[in-house]
């Protein structure tokens, strides 16, 4: 897929018969780790950081101890991958290469939109002060021109551009393998709670609790922390929902730039 083979989008007044003010002065932000954070980003975080903890520290240690391996490394690979191609995603600078080899973090020029229609005009941008490729556009949110302009990704805090776009977009596929491995855990969890939950109990650990099926461990085995029976269901019951809720929205996300 070459995503650089779009039409070009410029930026336009919406009406040139009127007088516009000059832009005020909008610094440029080099990449998803320029503040402001986004909220979205910040969620995202704290949503790896709930699947990752309960995941890994509450629902794969309690199925049989035949299936552990597979319960850690199987997701695990998926989770450490996701971590990697997100962080390498969040860090790139997706600038077109004109506009990388000059220093445009400092005050960038005022766009007049009384002349000059477009922000970009004969691939030479009003805005960076440079010409760039015919492939860039000019990115309102980080104020800079991006070659291969896709969109700009509010849970990366970044543009998504010809530099970062199949880290993108393996970085959406490998959460929704990861997330949906943990998810088939937590429902054979959340049932065997009610069908059997002796086979849930399989940690040595439980030996001491043989008699008391209400108490149970949690951060198995190396940090044990007991903990009733409830906060294992609705624990479990909430990860399902927020899995459901997080894997429909990547799976309508990745669908979408498929088709594209």
């Amino acid at each position: 897929m070459n995503i650089c083979n779009k039409p070009h989008n410029k930026i336009a007044p919406e009406d040139l018969g009127e007088a516009v003010p000059e832009v005020k002065v909008q610094r440029a932000r080099r990449n998803g780790w320029s503040w402001p954070l986004h909220l979205f980003q910040v969620l995202a975080w704290l949503l790896f950081l709930f699947f990752a903890l309960v995941g890994f520290g509450i629902l794969v240690p309690l199925l049989p101890r035949h299936w552990l391996p597979a319960g850690y490394i199987c997701p695990g690979v998926c989770f450490i991958y996701h971590l990697v191609v997100h962080l390498t995603a969040v860090s790139i600078d997706p600038a077109d290469a004109s506009v990388r080899e000059k220093n445009y973090l400092g005050p960038l020029a005022t766009f007049n939109r009384n002349q000059h229609a477009h922000v970009i005009e004969n691939h030479h941008c009003h805005v960076c002060d440079v010409d760039v490729s015919a492939k860039s556009k000019h990115c309102g949110t980080c104020n800079k021109c991006v070659c291969g302009f896709d969109h700009h990704c509010k849970w990366l805090n970044n543009c998504v551009g010809e530099r970062n776009y199949w880290l993108f977009l393996n970085s959406v596929l490998s959460a929704i393998l990861g997330l949906g491995l943990l998810l088939l855990v937590a429902f054979y969890v959340f049932v065997e709670f009610f069908v059997d939950p002796a086979v849930l109990r399989s940690d040595q650990h439980f030996n001491a609790l043989r008699n008391h099926m209400d108490r149970w461990f949690v951060f198995l085995p190396a940090s044990p922390v007991e903990t009733r029976a409830p906060a294992i269901l609705v624990t479990a019951g909430i990860f399902i929902l927020l899995s459901l809720v997080t894997m429909i929205l990547l799976g309508h996300l990745l669908t979408f730039h498929i088709y594209l």
